[in-house]
């Protein structure tokens, strides 16, 4: 490669970068997806979330722009790093430098020409990413898979979602700025400014909520009375209540159901709802409402699978704590059938009124081993 800062240096024509462009294009387009299913492999390996991965080759119109940009004074294709470039997109700041160690140990990172565009003027603002400009590593290359890309450099940039955000933002701009009005800049400083402010406010507060749900999950393990019932509290009491790992087993096998589905948090902000609609407020009080009917609630079930629905499938797929759900369809059909219609219409089930009068009869019937219900 010619050095761009030796005097002797001959700068190739932009005809022949682009013929040469136009030449290795196919090969960059593979290198990209190669490259991208490589990425995407080693963070699942490290079990590392991440929003994307994105790739592409460079356009030709940005080629010819880059490469005939003064400031830049570049004098053959191979001098511009970025032909094929990949960024992957983080969920949270805090998250990025995790997954440049794992890109670290994959690639042959060229340490002069990356830059980690975190670090900053105290007084700037604007794209915040590590951007890493790379090869791959001579082991991977003698694999027949990679052998074509032997020699090939790209840029790899990692960024968090907002930062991504801004990045495409700020492009479109980005070439008329010094040319903007002294206010218009100040805006848009302004506007950079609140992008890194929400980036870690955003990782903040995910560290309170971890913070919170760890004490909430102490006070619930240690037993702690009168603790609200709430997505929080509910999600601890469920994988920790052993009266609700033996229900969940058994409503179950009565309806021919897999306990293996994710227990989400929009799951578990129905269920704690609904529980506190039925009047439990307390994780103390849905022990012991689970304590009294652990029997009467699976014989409910298994009533209303034979007896009201013969047709719905089986093998189906629940998150643990689907216990507490029947619970609380039990004591709603114990109410009356409005009641019971109101139970459905909150979980947006609908539920024909003569299968709500037999879920209701079957609720009350004294041959469940319930006590009787009485309204107030």
């Amino acid at each position: 490669m010619a050095d761009p800062k030796s005097p002797g240096a001959s700068k190739q024509s932009v005809e022949a970068i682009l013929a040469e462009f136009t030449r290795r294009e196919p090969t960059l387009t593979s290198f990209c997806a190669r490259t991208k299913s490589l990425i995407e492999a080693i963070l699942h390996e490290a079990n590392l979330r991440y929003q994307s991965v994105q790739a592409r080759v460079k356009g030709r119109s940005k080629l010819e722009k880059k490469y005939l940009d003064p400031s830049k004074n570049y004098q053959e294709l191979d001098d511009i790093t970025d032909l094929a470039g990949l960024r992957v997109i983080t969920y949270y700041e805090d998250e990025v430098d995790a997954v440049a160690e794992a890109l670290e140990r994959e690639f042959d990172i060229d340490r002069k020409e990356s830059v980690d565009k975190r670090n900053t003027d105290p007084d700037r603002f604007g794209y915040r990413a590590i951007n890493y400009v790379c090869s791959h590593l001579d082991k991977r290359i003698f694999d027949v898979e990679y052998r074509q890309f032997a020699g090939i450099r790209c840029e790899i940039q990692i960024t968090s979602i907002l930062g991504h955000a801004w990045s495409e933002i700020e492009h479109e701009w980005y070439d008329l700025r010094d040319a903007y009005p002294d206010e218009v800049k100040r805006r848009f400083s302004i506007i950079a400014a609140l992008f890194e402010l929400a980036g870690r406010e955003f990782v903040d507060i995910r560290k309170s909520k971890t913070q919170y749900e760890r004490a909430v999950a102490l006070q619930v393990e240690a037993g702690v009375p009168d603790i609200p019932v709430d997505a929080v509290s509910l999600r601890t009491f469920i994988e920790q209540e052993p009266v609700v790992s033996e229900m969940d087993g058994i409503v179950a096998l009565i309806l021919n159901f897999s306990l293996d589905a994710p227990l989400t948090d929009a799951a578990l902000e129905t269920r704690s709802r609904l529980v506190n609609l039925a009047g439990i407020k307390t994780l103390q009080d849905l022990r012991g409402a689970l304590g009294t009917y652990r029997r009467v609630v699976p014989e409910f079930m298994r009533r209303c699978r034979t007896e009201v629905w013969q047709n719905i499938p089986s093998t189906s797929h629940v998150d643990k704590g689907v216990c507490i759900y029947h619970l609380v369809l039990f004591l709603a059909a114990r109410q009356g059938e409005n009641e019971l219609s109101t139970f459905f219409r909150s979980v947006g089930v609908a539920s024909a009124s003569r299968d709500n009068h037999l879920i209701h009869s079957i609720a009350i019937d004294p041959s469940l081993g319930a006590a009787p219900q009485t309204k107030a």
